[in-house]
């Protein structure tokens, strides 16, 4: 009788007792959590067929699963009997990169992130900020509690939050206890200070140095980007003012020669005479040499500038918006190239298509030569060429940085193409 009496003693006992709730050890990244059994337990990876979705109350479990891939839910607990959802968020920043792990910061710059943690300056809002040790680690403790008054309250809708928070290993980890418009609970302020307290890491890194030799490439890539882009906007307006300055050079010139001439007037016997015609292919043939022949050294510069900057944003390993921004200047530059005999060749047929004929006849004289056909017949006298050049069957007479007279070295009525092409030659170098 009395081993029957003790026994049901113990049982007794047992029963009157509280039973503790049990817990079970998740495993994060690089730290674990006790999470009390009386939660249940959601992450990025839960089926959307699972039951428990519905056991706690969640209709929309792909909703979810999006927002938890948005927001960077690791976990989120909702409690078995009904009440508010833990959530524990990770992120990472190039803030959170920089301070890397709290308790590296002097006290000073400590306080500093307290202070910049969700600043406001709203009547309605209020923030209480602190800091809460967890065994050698330092976390922050931030409750928010906005309750709008006046006008607001027509406007915004009651929160109350509470976050736990720490950065460690490069990243910003958070707890979080969304109340929304319920206050948030003693109670269950307490369940999410225990959860906080239960967290052990189980791998901490050291803060990594910088990297002086891809500081310097680095460096070296942004100077490519910034020479691509700067380099056109400095030469380009250089280019127009020289341009600029030869043109009022020429003109001053010009108006000197009339006034010993007459608008018309060509001194000397005529010593060559020709007839171009300046057909769409002709113009095509020029355009395409002026777009990717004349101005070979700029384009082979911007073209090796290009090659390296997209290699060098590979090959270091850069930021991802440094690399964007070197695909994204190449293929700009790569878009402008492409399109550039096509542009030219629409100014050059507007040019050619202003006169009476497709075909320029030209007389040359010993101090000016006469064109027509192409345009009203004028006289151009030879200091008003600036450049001379040569390929396949055409002569380029240039009288600007873009333009030139097209002469065919087959459409020659009197003298030969090359003893013009020594005479003008002659002229052009005297003018040097």
């Amino acid at each position: 009788m009395k081993k029957i009496a003790f026994v049901l003693a113990v049982l007794l006992l047992g029963v009157l007792l509280p039973v503790s709730a049990g817990a079970q050890t998740w495993s994060g990244p690089d730290f674990t959590l006790e999470i009390p059994d009386e939660f249940y337990q959601f992450t990025p990876s839960t089926p959307e067929d699972d039951p428990v979705w519905a056991l706690a109350g969640i209709g929309d479990a792909a909703a979810k699963l999006k927002e938890y891939q948005e927001m960077g839910v690791l976990v989120e607990l909702a409690p078995k009997e009904g009440g508010k959802a833990l959530s524990l968020i990770r992120k990472q920043s190039d803030y959170a990169k920089s301070v890397f792990d709290l308790r590296l910061l002097s006290q000073e710059e400590q306080d500093k992130v307290l202070e910049e943690l969700l600043q406001s300056n709203s009547e309605s809002l209020t923030l209480g900020k602190s800091w809460f040790p967890v065994g050698d680690y330092l976390f922050y403790r931030v409750q928010l509690d906005l309750v709008p008054t006046g006008d607001e309250g027509t406007q915004t809708q009651e929160l109350h939050e509470l976050i736990y928070g720490t950065i460690i290993n490069g990243y910003a980890l958070n707890f979080h206890l969304f109340g929304n418009a319920d206050p948030i609970e003693p109670e269950e302020a307490r369940a999410l200070e225990e959860l906080v307290g239960s967290i052990q890491f189980t791998q901490v890194l050291d803060k990594p140095e910088v990297d002086m030799a891809n500081l310097r490439n680095s460096l070296l890539l942004l100077g490519l980007m910034l020479a691509a882009v700067v380099a056109p906007l400095i030469y380009v307006p250089l280019k127009n003012k020289s341009d600029k300055k030869k043109k009022a050079q020429l003109a001053e010139q010009l108006s000197e020669y009339h006034k010993t001439h007459g608008p018309n007037e060509v001194e000397g016997q005529p010593l060559f005479a020709n007839d171009t015609d300046c057909t769409k292919e002709a113009i095509h043939h020029f355009s395409m040499y002026q777009a990717l022949v004349k101005n070979m050294s700029e384009l082979i510069f911007g073209a090796l500038t290009c090659v390296i900057m997209v290699s060098a944003a590979f090959l270091i390993d850069s930021e991802w918006w440094m690399k964007l921004a070197a695909v994204a200047v190449s293929g700009y530059y790569a878009y402008k190239l492409a399109f550039m005999p096509t542009s030219i060749e629409k100014i050059q047929r507007k040019v050619y298509g202003r006169g009476p004929s497709q075909t320029a006849h030209y007389v040359f004289y010993p101090e000016a030569f006469r064109v027509s056909g192409i345009q009203a017949a004028s006289v151009v006298p030879y200091f008003q060429l600036t450049d001379l050049r040569r390929k396949g069957q055409y002569l380029y007479l240039y009288y600007g940085p873009d333009n030139a007279y097209m002469v065919d070295q087959y459409g020659f009525t009197q003298g030969e193409a090359e003893e013009f092409a020594r005479f003008i030659g002659e002229k052009m170098r005297k003018q040097k």
